[in-house]
């Protein structure tokens, strides 16, 4: 028989793990060579997650939308709200970090240096890549749904925007539709 919910499998995803985001350079000369830049993930759970939905609603909010309650949500906003969520992720889910620091001084993770941290493009794709596309891509599979093509996390980001676009018209007066 199969199960439907392995909960071994679960219990090995909810153990924090290290990702190599830059790997060590060995070189000749010893001012050449760099340790790898690694960090620690936490497992991203219920907690996070809500934070994360609410970033990226908050964008969405935000944003000035087409009164047409059908008309598409723009793609650029439903990048920005993916990138919200994301970022919201990392900020949680990174723990602690290696080959970071501030001249020859490694530093300790905090908010401030998180942020900085994330605010390069090029490393922010790569750990949003390796840390939340998979858990959006697990998500979506549990659901039956495929992401988009464009990304796990930019297929994550649609239900989001919408149902934050939905909140967002919540307080417009509803009329049931004639029979």
């Amino acid at each position: 028989m199969t199960v439907a919910i392995d909960l071994e499998a679960e219990q090995d995803r909810s153990k924090p793990w290290w990702f190599t985001l830059y790997p060590a350079i060995e070189a000749e000369k010893e001012e050449d060579c760099r340790p790898a830049v690694r960090v620690l993930f936490d497992p991203i759970g219920r907690i996070a997650l809500r934070a994360a939905r609410r970033a990226a609603g908050e964008v969405v909010l935000d944003a000035d939308l087409p009164d047409d309650e059908n008309a598409p949500v723009p793609a650029d906003l439903i990048e920005l709200a993916g990138d919200a969520l994301s970022e919201c992720l990392l900020m949680a889910g990174i723990k602690a970090w290696e080959g970071v620091g501030v001249g020859d001084t490694p530093v300790e993770v905090t908010p401030d240096r998180l942020r900085q941290f994330l605010a390069d493009p090029m490393r922010f794709e790569r750990l949003d890549k390796a840390y939340v596309q998979p858990f959006v891509t697990r998500e979506l599979e549990k659901n039956g749904l495929s992401p988009l093509p464009t990304g796990s996390s930019a297929g994550a980001t649609p239900t989001a925007a919408t149902s934050a676009r939905r909140t967002k018209r919540a307080g417009a007066k509803r009329t049931k539709p004639k029979a």
